[in-house]
């Protein structure tokens, strides 16, 4: 069948469907890589970089007839967008449409763009704190109250990965809407409840929900997180383990904190046969998350994504592609907390419908996955298999994973690439040699064999790729290496969003301190677009009612 490119949306237009009221359903893409993305970007755009698309989409845009807007920096016929366009046509998308004269043309015409990552999330986290009145511990206050031994709980709240990478001495560590599951108990007036993070946002958000939840009344956020603490030259902890364990609470208590939440915000609750209904709507989009913090296996082969209830608010941008799409969250039936904490920050932000599930989900009540195996791809090879082939001599390893995961260990010798075009592979693709690719679980490195093999047919060359991928090379005991030379970087490291967490060095207290200016400025930038809309709803709750940011 052949395919026809729909007229491209005029820069006006876009923004006539991005301030309309109530939200329609629109997945605005930036399919350029991320590099490029921080750079510049509409605040309600999504990074969807063409080098993983096909891998993504299906969960990042889950109706087919979505309406689809896809932009690169000027949509011309062999950019990124055009190519986008014709890769979610072939996968079933029926309404996509591209930026007529790409980001250049929306910056031109002085449309409304912002810089950065995530920062849709962090602004709305710092106007939450001016709007609930969050109060803040600034690091020499946190250091002073420890060196007079005055009584302070710190608690971090990032997930464990990024907690034991760096943290503050001391620290416990209950990631996300964990926190609201413990027990909060100080015997002395003077204590406090001190809710830290990297920066800024996690520990807003944790502190604020305790407070507003009456877990912990008097919670406060450490200004600047780990950051400032480094900066004023404190020590840091490395591969960190909890100070300890905060008390679980019990169920019971849970579950009533959990329905005075819902109650007194009114946030809406879907049952089975409302989620039935919503399964059989062909016209509206449909997320379901399990923000439990464990993976379920019943779910494994349904449409039900688990991310924890904290990681689901603080990757909203990354998880969601479609706006004014209904998001439904289950969780332990038993208390419904998470649920409801996540409900309560995901309204607000106003991006979508978002409803806590009552009850347990079947797997049989979920919709089915969405597919995203690639078909026609080579054979792979096993580790040992790949390991006798390079003992023989003429293979090239191939890595096109993540560039973090790459630096955080890769087959040694492997060279790396990002596959948005299989051009660097072209002085590779000759006879006599065996390419083989690999990723962190084998599915991208599937999806270039596949396409390589495709690209030189007559090549001469062999095409294939190492099943489970590294992790299966580390799994089978073999080792991996930190250890590159710019040699074996086909590309650069164009999907790294310029993180701070991977500054070291003499370069990392200037680029702290330059992030650092940049979040507390954000928001106000941020909310200069009259598209983005935050309702908070008021601090002296009215059912019904939302102050608008």
């Amino acid at each position: 069948m052949s395919w026809t490119p729909k007229k491209p949306i005029a820069p006006a237009e876009l923004q006539a469907l991005l301030l309309a009221e109530p939200t329609v359903e629109l997945a605005l893409l930036d399919v350029r890589e991320t590099r490029w993305f921080v750079q510049r970007h509409p605040n309600l755009a999504r990074n969807a970089p063409l080098s993983g698309l096909e891998l993504q989409i299906g969960a990042l845009v889950p109706r087919r007839s979505t309406p689809v807007v896809l932009y690169d920096d000027y949509n011309a016929p062999d950019g990124a967008a055009q190519a986008a366009s014709a890769l979610l046509a072939r996968l079933g998308y029926t309404d996509v449409r591209t930026l007529d004269g790409g980001l250049q043309r929306w910056v031109t015409e002085g449309l409304p763009a912002i810089d950065g990552y995530g920062t849709l999330v962090k602004a709305f986290g710092d106007r939450a704190r001016l709007h609930y009145g969050t109060p803040a511990l600034h690091i020499d206050a946190l250091r002073a109250r420890q060196r007079e031994g005055l009584p302070t709980t710190l608690v971090d709240a990032r997930p464990r990965a990024e907690f034991e990478f760096l943290s503050l001495p001391g620290a416990r560590n209950h990631a996300g809407t964990e926190l609201a599951l413990r027990r909060f108990e100080a015997g002395d007036a003077a204590h406090v409840w001190a809710i830290n993070c990297f920066s800024r946002t996690r520990g807003i958000v944790g502190a604020t929900t305790l407070r507003l939840l009456g877990r912990a009344p008097d919670a406060v956020f450490v200004e600047d997180g780990v950051m400032a603490w480094g900066l004023q030259g404190a020590p840091t902890v490395q591969n960190a383990t909890p100070d300890d364990e905060l008390p679980p609470e019990s169920p019971e208590v849970l579950r009533r904190i959990a329905d005075e939440l819902l109650k007194r915000f009114a946030l809406p609750v879907a049952d089975a046969a409302q989620l039935a209904s919503w399964r059989a709507d062909d016209t509206r989009s449909l997320y379901i998350f399990d923000v439990r913090p464990t993976v379920d296996p019943a779910f494994a082969d349904t449409a039900v994504q688990q991310v924890p209830g904290g990681q689901l608010f603080m990757h909203f941008e990354n998880l969601i592609g479609t706006r004014g799409a209904r998001i439904v969250l289950i969780d332990d039936p038993a208390h419904r907390l998470r649920a409801a904490v996540t409900s309560f920050w995901l309204t607000q932000l106003n991006q979508a419908e978002v409803y806590v599930y009552d009850g347990a989900l079947l797997p049989e009540q979920a919709p089915p996955a969405q597919a995203a195996t690639v078909t026609d791809a080579p054979p792979p090879l096993n580790p040992e298999a790949l390991a006798q082939l390079r003992r023989n001599g003429a293979v090239t390893v191939i890595d096109v994973g993540a560039s973090l995961d790459y630096e955080r260990g890769h087959l040694p010798g492997a060279l790396y690439m990002l596959p948005a075009s299989l051009g660097p592979l072209a002085s590779h693709a000759v006879a006599g040699r065996t390419l083989v690719f690999t990723s962190p679980d084998g599915a991208a490195a599937r999806r270039v064999a596949r396409d390589a093999q495709q690209r030189w047919p007559g090549s001469g060359a062999v095409f294939t790729w190492l099943q489970g991928g590294t992790g299966a090379w580390k799994a089978s005991g073999r080792p991996l290496s930190t250890a590159f030379v710019p040699a074996q970087l086909l590309t650069p490291f164009d999907d790294d969003w310029g993180s701070v967490m991977r500054v070291f060095g003499p370069r990392r207290d200037a680029a702290w301190a330059d992030y650092l200016a940049w979040e507390r400025a954000l928001a106000e930038r941020v909310l200069q677009d009259p598209s983005v809309r935050f309702r908070f709803f008021p601090t002296g709750q009215v059912p019904g009612q939302a102050a608008r940011s």
